[in-house]
């Protein structure tokens, strides 16, 4: 079966976009086509990015719905998440990993939302509902240390929102209903008048119980809501201010230890960002792009120890100089991270921890088809000292239609505040649990190779295939001991000697006709550790990943049917019965039909063959505690109207 689907994968390569600004092509994830910018913070075609880069449009975000970003990014090749339950937004957080990586930096329009404290994922991407403001999202596959920060190993994260072009108002109002008590309604206004332009989006989210693909009811609840406004001035010569601020407010309720317990955890989230830009166009040949923001994020949750209130400020500049044959990028990013209360730790409430880094990189083209691009940057942590993380890239494009590169990157990443610092006792039952944080951990260090091609076939085929190949020192990985005499399971952090984590991703797309089109991605992950550690955490990381998408489109009606295939995640030394459950598809279905002008009736039905599996991956079996299954079939239908 391995060599198989190996072999049919080999028939497979793919690429995508990014970007700082609002311009990238309608191209979806699989396609060469279009502009992007993640890759190198400047413009540049897909083509040319020499990087392993993702797209997903506003197109593909409104015909498929979307309910956040952690769901839209979810079928790119490269991209695990672990969720743990019917949606992101019912837990703590999402864990986000990228080519076997959880160190992802996440941008909004290219300004910071990690916060450094957050026992999970640095970000909570399910938080972040705004999807009718999206522009497209942008996937950076592969250590960015040079341009983004120490901590993007795994690779960026990039939302880009919408800047309305023309001189008119349009409003767009949606509402969803479906099984398991979900209820969607949002609000949508954008506009420009003369200079001034502006985005306003709000949004209500409501979910109850619902059945895993066993049939067994699992404890949920949602009651979200969300807010998002963009106010920008445009000053001429593609320069302009910007300002916009983001609110999420939620209550959940989900099972305190897993599927299978009823008994309800209840939690809230309260989370809000503010950011000013000011973007500038010197003259012809020098950008600028200044940005200031604050993001504040709150955990409310039944486990004690999860409980913080976290602050994240920063300021950013960056400069960008084109010459003939060459592109400099350089600048400066600030941010500071504060735990604003903690109140199970209440010495640790206004713990504070600041970066300060400066970065330069010089795109030259030597020839018409090789270019080369050094970078390095320098961060000063206010725990850990000065770093310099250097990168090197060497791009070989042989013609319009074919692209081929290497990079060598470099990275280190701290350990963050709660890591640190954390230390609470709770009692369940007759076992103790007990988290405590280790203050002699070390940042993790090491380096990234990558190789990768495109190819543009023709005019209606083109994909990509990157291998890449990261070793790393001093690891950060969690663990869990059991003392027999106490009753205690004791939970912390601790540094491993070293590993390396080897891969590659594929992918392909093809338009068969005008109606029809297809694509296909494949990733593939291997994780080596020193003596015997294990760094996958309980399997949540599977060795292989297929993704399947066909798509029909027609004046009026549109539909696509996506599959995502997991196999082996737990590996073959797995228990038995684990095994059983290391590999499974599940495949979903969105349909529109534009009835009217700007009326459009949609529907979605996700695992449609109500498949039984767990996104988490724990290595407990669906019997025990810490198993949380993902939902079984589901649907939901809906009305949109703009006008």
């Amino acid at each position: 079966m391995k060599k198989k689907l190996l072999a049919a994968s080999l028939a497979v390569l793919s690429l995508s976009g990014s970007a700082f600004s609002v311009e990238a092509a309608e191209a979806p994830v699989y396609s060469l086509e279009g502009i992007v910018v993640t890759a190198s913070r400047v413009p540049e075609k897909k083509m040319d990015s020499n990087a392993d880069v993702s797209v997903v449009t506003s197109k593909e975000i409104a015909e498929k719905h979307y309910d956040d970003v952690s769901e839209a990014i979810r079928h790119v090749p490269g991209v695990n998440i672990a969720s743990y339950g019917m949606s992101g937004q019912t837990s703590n957080s999402d864990q986000i990993y990228i080519n076997g990586s959880k160190n992802v930096v996440v941008l909004v329009d290219g300004m910071r939302q990690n916060s450094n404290g957050n026992t999970l994922q640095n970000v909570d991407l399910s938080s972040l509902t705004n999807m009718d403001a999206i522009d497209h999202i942008e996937v950076l596959k592969g250590s960015a240390s040079t341009l983004y920060g120490s901590d993007a190993q795994g690779g960026v994260i990039n939302i880009i929102t919408k800047t309305p072009k023309e001189n008119k108002v349009s409003t767009t109002l949606r509402a969803s209903v479906g099984n398991f008590g979900r209820e969607n309604y949002t609000f949508y206004n954008e506009g420009r008048q003369d200079n001034f332009f502006w985005t306003l989006e709000a949004g209500k989210e409501l979910m109850g119980k619902y059945k895993d693909g066993w049939g067994r009811r699992v404890v949920n609840h949602l009651n979200a809501d969300h807010y998002n406004v963009k106010l920008g001035y445009d000053l001429g010569n593609d320069s302009n201010l910007v300002f916009r601020y983001e609110k999420y407010k939620s209550n959940y309720i989900m099972p305190n230890t897993g599927t299978n317990d009823s008994t309800e955890s209840h939690g809230k989230k309260d989370n809000d960002s503010t950011s000013f830009q000011y973007k500038a166009k010197i003259n012809d040949r020098l950008d600028n792009l200044f940005s200031v923001y604050r993001n504040n994020t709150t955990f409310d949750v039944p486990m004690q120890w999860f409980n913080m209130k976290m602050r994240t400020s920063g300021i950013s500049d960056q400069l960008t100089y084109r010459m003939d044959r060459q592109t400099l990028t350089g600048g400066m990013d600030w941010y500071e991270d504060e735990i604003r209360d903690y109140p199970s730790e209440p010495e640790l409430t206004g713990a504070k921890v600041h970066n300060l880094a400066f970065y330069l990189q010089d795109k030259i083209d030597i020839t018409d088809k090789w270019n080369i691009t050094p970078g390095v940057r320098y961060d000063h942590n206010s725990q850990f000292g000065s770093r310099t993380s250097p990168s090197l890239s060497i791009g070989y494009k042989q013609s319009e239609n074919t692209n081929y590169y290497i990079n060598y990157k470099t990275f280190f990443v701290a350990p963050n505040l709660y890591q640190q610092d954390v230390y609470s006792e709770m009692d369940y039952g007759n076992t103790k649990y007990l988290t405590k944080g280790n203050k002699d951990l070390k940042p993790e260090t090491g380096y990234t190779v990558e190789i990768g091609a495109s190819h543009k076939f023709d005019d209606t085929m083109a994909g990509t295939v990157n291998f890449f190949h990261t070793h790393a020192k001093n690891m950060i990985t969690n663990s869990s001991l059991w003392d027999e005499s106490t009753n205690t399971s004791i939970y912390t952090w601790n540094n491993m000697d070293k590993a390396s984590v080897n891969g590659f991703n594929l992918s392909l797309n093809k338009d068969f006709s005008k109606h029809w089109s297809a694509d296909i991605g494949y990733s593939y992950l291997h994780i080596n550790a020193a003596k015997g550690e294990n760094i996958n955490n309980n399997g949540r990381l599977p060795e292989s990943v297929l993704n399947v998408g066909v798509h029909y489109r027609a004046d009026r009606f549109d539909a696509s049917l996506d599959g995502r295939g997991v196999m082996n995640r737990y590996g073959m030394k797995a228990h038995p019965e684990m095994r059983d459950y290391g590999n499974y598809w599940v495949w979903d279905l969105a349909a529109n039909y534009h009835f009217t002008k700007g009326a459009t009736l949609f529907a979605r039905l996700n695992n449609i063959f109500d498949q039984f599996y767990t996104d988490v991956g724990s290595s407990y079996d669906p019997y025990g505690s810490n198993w949380y299954s993902a939902p079984g079939r589901n649907f939901e239908v809906g009305l949109q109207y703009q006008f």
